[in-house]
């Protein structure tokens, strides 16, 4: 018994103990500056989130019941968007025992809102929703309310609201009377007064809303010209039988004019509504077509008890649109809703994408149903329609199907099946356009969820495409994974690529996309003809990679090209990395023989590397081979310094024969530098270009400008020249072409001391060429057979022909004298 009240008595003293600490901590948190300092923190922590914070301050006469807070202000994401300063309330703090805040007056001096809070993205918290106390406000006093210009629409607006509010925790019950005036020079007002009883079957609700032109509630509803606005909703009755009526005012017109009725039956909350208007001018660019002229609408169902809407009827007609709707929705037992919009005369066209990136569909029809189980129905959607229009590219007559075997609504998931078919597409994309000729259908099937879409199956045909595709992609950060295959007529294909292929295309790859937004392509493989290719390519961040590898194994298809009949097979590879705009790359193609116009050169092989920088290339390219036993070798490097591109090193050689030199390229590409030419036997160069010669030429090439006009200056001689029964020898050459691009014109010498043609001998062969403007002045003198002639005249070059006008060359001899006409040059 002693340890019993041994223990009692330390209980008892505990008590004691825990509430004079409980006391002692209240007294400070609220009797002592630094203590409601530390409350207006608590306080302002505890209501504050993520994603909104609140910051309470000044907190002063908790228990006098004179409560005042210097000042209150609510952030989001973006900022502060209301302030409230200096409020004060006059309540009764002992009412909260008996849980009733009652207050006979709350005011505040000030109260700036700036703007509407941003959405939180943070999940509603789920509860019963119920009411901890209730409140008895008799007086509610707001002198000073200042909207932003985002609401206010130009300006700051001053408003101030007065009114009171009752609210009974249980049984609910609302009984509340608002006031709002503008005091800011400007007129308009909203009244209120609401009366809501569900326990004595009670609703009494009377809205009066009036404002002028430039007025709030036009700037909020973003009504063009910002016009006059008058609302009056009012209403009354028992809950069981209930009806009201609003009219929706503008610039004087009613727009709106809304009545609706609920009545309580055995199956639940059955509410009727009609009305009718012009909302074109209210309503979104992209809806305006949809409600154009005189809109109305009528819809009744009832809410059940089960949690599930039961429409009997919705209609919406306009001057442009018919809709409908009726059916059941009912997450927990069987749903059966059709809804269906059908144009009226001319399709109706809506703008699907955004202002900057339109997407234009001319409707026809859409229907949709949904039937079976509640929480994952089976879905049927169609939708005909006229036109698709996106850029330069257009549908037309597209017919649109959706199916899902099970949609599971609150999950957003389930199995769906879409299939396409349009009559056509037009493109201004020059390479797609021959690809989607004639008809087009496209079959999509797999699934959806809240984390991926997946796609198990999905086809694209046209006339000249057949492709097949497989694909996976996660929502939360579009990692993918996808597989195509394609199979097109190569004559749908860019000529400069479809002259290399065979009759089809054959194309396959794998993607992927990872987390980062690292793409890649493996398994590439591509054949047509006598051509394949495969390889693999990626791109991270700005960086590329690529490897492909190839064969052609018929040149053939390229004669076209090059301008002579071609033929062998050539093996090729590419690889690329770095930059995407200034990769590194190595390219090498490879042929035991290629024959061109009857000549074959054996065993090329053409490498280059270097880096693939549009405003400072380099590269070095190297080709080697062989023409009729004699080594052809081909060298040179691209070099970019200060901006301005060289070729060095150029080297082209076949046997003896050899040209080189560096080159420097200006702004238009123009070669400037000296080539020289060093061919001690020129029969492996004839040979190579079909013909059949012997001799030797040596000499320079010089590239050069005069202002702006390019020239060239040519200085070659040659011991001995012969084709045929025709030789030359000692033949000198020394001119200078200028502008050769555009207008040529040549001035220099050429000179030989003999040309041999059968028995026929010409020896001291002189010309003189001298410039004359676009003309070329030459003349010349040689003697033919011991007789001497002279020639004389000038000559151009018009577009790609020459003319020219020539003086009679003379003969002369000791018995006669006689003219003849001369050839043309």
């Amino acid at each position: 018994m002693k340890i019993l009240k041994r223990i009692l008595r330390l209980f008892f003293y505990t008590l004691l103990i825990v509430a004079a600490a409980g006391i002692g901590a209240l007294v400070v948190l609220t009797k002592t500056e630094r203590g409601r300092e530390n409350l207006a923190g608590i306080i302002s922590d505890m209501a504050s989130s993520r994603d909104s914070k609140v910051t309470v301050s000044g907190i002063n006469g908790i228990w006098s019941g004179a409560l005042t807070v210097d000042h209150v202000v609510l952030e989001d994401r973006e900022g502060a968007w209301l302030v409230a300063r200096k409020v004060a309330i006059d309540w009764s703090p002992l009412a909260l025992l008996s849980k009733n805040f009652s207050a006979d007056r709350i005011a505040a001096e000030r109260i700036e809102l700036a703007r509407l809070p941003v959405a939180s993205t943070e999940p509603s918290k789920s509860g019963s929703g119920g009411l901890p106390v209730s409140l008895d406000i008799r007086a509610i006093d707001l002198p000073e309310i200042a909207l932003g210009q985002q609401l206010a629409g130009s300006g700051i607006a001053e408003l101030a609201a007065k009114g009171s509010a009752k609210v009974d925790a249980s049984p609910l019950a609302i009984q509340t009377v608002l006031n709002v005036t503008r005091h800011d020079g400007k007129q308009g007002n909203v009244d209120a007064n609401i009366h809501f009883a569900p326990d004595e079957n009670k609703l009494d609700l009377d809205l009066k809303a009036s404002e002028p032109a430039g007025g709030i509630i036009a700037n909020l509803l973003k009504l063009p010209g910002a016009p006059p606005v008058n609302i009056v909703v009012s209403g009354t009755g028992p809950l069981a039988n209930w009806s009201g009526i609003g009219t929706f005012m503008v610039d004087g017109q009613i727009v709106t004019q809304l009545t609706g009725r609920h009545q309580l039956t055995d199956k639940g909350n059955r509410i009727e509504a009609k009305g009718d208007g012009s909302f074109e001018g209210f309503l979104p660019e992209r809806f305006k077509s949809l409600f154009a002229g005189k809109t109305s609408f009528d819809l009744a169902g009832t809410a059940t008890a089960a949690g599930g809407v039961d429409i009997e009827r919705a209609a919406i007609e306009s001057d442009a649109v018919h809709g409908t709707a009726a059916g059941m929705v009912d997450p927990n037992g069987a749903s059966d809703l059709s809804v269906e919009l059908v144009v009226k005369a001319k399709p109706v066209t809506v703008n699907a994408g955004t202002q900057a990136q339109p997407i234009m569909v001319a409707i026809n029809n859409v229907t949709a149903r949904a039937f079976g189980d509640g929480k994952a129905p089976m879905i049927d959607a169609s939708a005909s329609l006229v036109s698709v229009v996106a850029g330069g590219s257009q549908v037309n007559n597209l017919d649109a199907r959706i199916h899902s075997d099970g949609f599971d609504i609150e999950n957003r998931s389930g199995p769906v099946s879409v299939s396409l078919a349009a009559a056509g597409l037009k493109t201004d994309v020059a390479t797609l356009a021959p690809l989607v000729t004639g008809k087009l259908t496209a079959s999509l099937s797999g699934s959806i969820s809240k984390d991926e879409i997946s796609l198990d199956e999905g086809t694209l045909r046209s006339d000249a495409l057949n492709a097949g595709l497989t694909a996976k992609v996660a929502l939360a950060d579009l990692a993918m994974t996808l597989k195509m295959n394609a199979d097109a007529v190569s004559t749908a294909l860019p000529p400069q690529i479809s002259s290399l292929l065979g009759e089809r295309v054959k194309f396959s790859a794998t993607a992927t996309r990872d987390p980062q937004g690292s793409f890649a392509a493996n398994s590439i493989e591509l054949t047509s003809g006598s051509l394949s290719a495969s390889g693999t390519a990626s791109a991270q961040g700005s960086d590329i990679q690529a490897d492909i590898k190839g064969k052609l194994g018929d040149v053939s298809v390229l004669s076209s090209l090059v301008g002579v009949p071609i033929a062998g097979g050539v093996d090729f590879a590419l690889t690329a990395s770095g930059a995407r705009n200034a990769p590194d790359f190595s390219v090498s193609a490879d042929s035991a023989s290629l024959t061109a116009s009857g000549r074959t050169v054996k065993d090329i092989k053409l490498t280059a590397s270097g880096k693939a920088d549009i405003v400072s290339p380099a590269a070095d390219v190297s080709l080697t081979g062989a023409v009729d036993e004699q080594p052809l070798a081909i060298k040179a490097a691209l070099v970019t310094s200060d901006g301005k591109r060289s070729i060095k090193g150029l080297s082209v050689a076949l046997g003896d024969n050899k040209v080189s030199g560096d080159l420097t390229l200006d702004e238009k590409f123009l070669p400037l530098g000296t080539l020289t030419i060093s061919a001690p036997d020129i029969a492996p160069l004839a040979s190579l270009a079909g013909q059949t010669a012997a001799g030797d030429i040596g000499g320079t090439v010089v590239f050069a400008k005069d202002g702006e006009a390019p020239t060239v200056t040519i200085n070659a001689a040659s011991v001995s020249i012969a084709r045929g029964d025709v030789a030359a020898k000692a033949v000198t050459v020394s001119a200078l072409i200028a502008n050769y691009l555009n207008s040529p014109a040549i001035s220099g010498t050429i000179k030989a001391e003999s040309v041999t043609s059968g028995t026929t001998v010409v020896s001291g062969i002189g010309v003189d060429l001298k410039r004359d403007g676009d003309w070329t002045n030459f003349t010349g003198g040689a003697t033919i057979s011991g007789i001497p002639a002279t020639a004389a005249g000038r000559a151009k070059i018009a577009g790609a022909r020459p003319a020219s006008r020539s003086r009679p060359a003379r003969r002369r001899c000791a018995a006669s004298r006689w003219r003849s006409p001369s050839r043309r040059a």
